[in-house]
């Protein structure tokens, strides 16, 4: 018992027959081919099985703008590459901690419905990479 024997491989042979078919042979043995080689790559440590791919930073806006109004604050920015979405974050103190208060597709957001006093805002662009750092903080003052 343990090795097989002349029929045990015919047996396996027939199975393979049956369900790749003869011409399909060459391809299942060259996926299986490069599958060894990139396993022996992978286990080699070659300098291209093992560089790690680095992900793309998102990039803040730039460009922010704060024009205060009756009651809200209007910020505009530009866009930003690779940017789907944008977060507009407010607080009540320069430095933060900032509450997200919209998220939108849009290069513009207003603040309405705000009582007097000065509002601080970043803004952070949304893509495939995820979440980038808060942009430059800007201010707004509504009286």
């Amino acid at each position: 018992m343990g090795e097989f024997s002349v029929f045990h491989w015919l047996v396996v042979l027939a199975i393979v027959l049956i369900f790749f078919g003869g011409r399909r042979i060459p391809e299942v043995m060259k996926g299986l081919g490069e599958g060894i080689r990139s396993f022996k790559d992978g286990m080699s440590g070659s300098a291209a099985a093992t560089a790690p791919s680095q992900p793309v930073q998102m990039s803040a806006p730039g460009g922010i703008t704060a024009k205060s109004g009756r009651g809200q604050v209007a910020l505009s920015w530009n866009a930003s590459s690779g940017a789907n979405n944008y977060n507009v974050k407010r607080s009540g103190s320069s430095g933060g901690p900032y509450a997200l208060i919209a998220s939108t597709a849009a290069t513009s957001y207003t603040d309405e419905g705000l009582a007097n006093g000065t509002y601080y805002y970043v803004i952070t662009s949304v893509g495939s990479y995820g979440e980038s750092i808060n942009s430059i903080e800007v201010s707004g003052s509504v009286a």
